[in-house]
């Protein structure tokens, strides 16, 4: 058989291709992940918001503000998409005025999201830029 030093050697070397396999196995997840999870930040860099998936849709919480009482709180929940690319049916929370929007959201390229707020026939969007 082999002895123990041999042994040992053998362990080692197939704990490191496990443990090289698994780091793999964890880039490639990385890299194709969707593109709205992470950080976004506003035009006027006055708030940063993080989407995270929530089971099959996303919620942003806001991670920094220039007011900050309202860092971790959640600013957009049920977002949903079929494509990837093009989000809906969520929720904006208006935190200081107390009141929702419908919001939607589309990702214009790896960089670049446009959220939309609706309240009935009005509506307002912005450009927030990936961190």
């Amino acid at each position: 058989m082999f002895a123990a030093n041999e042994t040992n050697r053998i362990m080692q070397t197939i704990s490191s291709v496990q443990a090289g396999i698994l780091l793999s196995l964890h880039l490639l997840t990385q890299s194709g992940s969707d593109p709205l999870t992470g950080k976004w930040t506003s035009d006027d860099k006055s708030r940063v918001i993080e989407f995270v998936k929530n089971g099959n849709a996303y919620d942003a919480l806001i991670r920094e503000a220039d007011d900050k009482t309202l860092v971790g709180k959640k600013q957009i929940a049920g977002l949903t998409t079929r494509d990837g690319k093009s989000f809906k049916n969520g929720t904006l929370f208006l935190i200081r005025k107390g009141k929702t929007a419908k919001c939607s959201a589309r990702v214009l390229d790896g960089r670049t999201l446009e959220l939309t707020g609706s309240v009935g026939f009005l509506s307002k969007s912005e450009t927030w830029t990936k961190l």
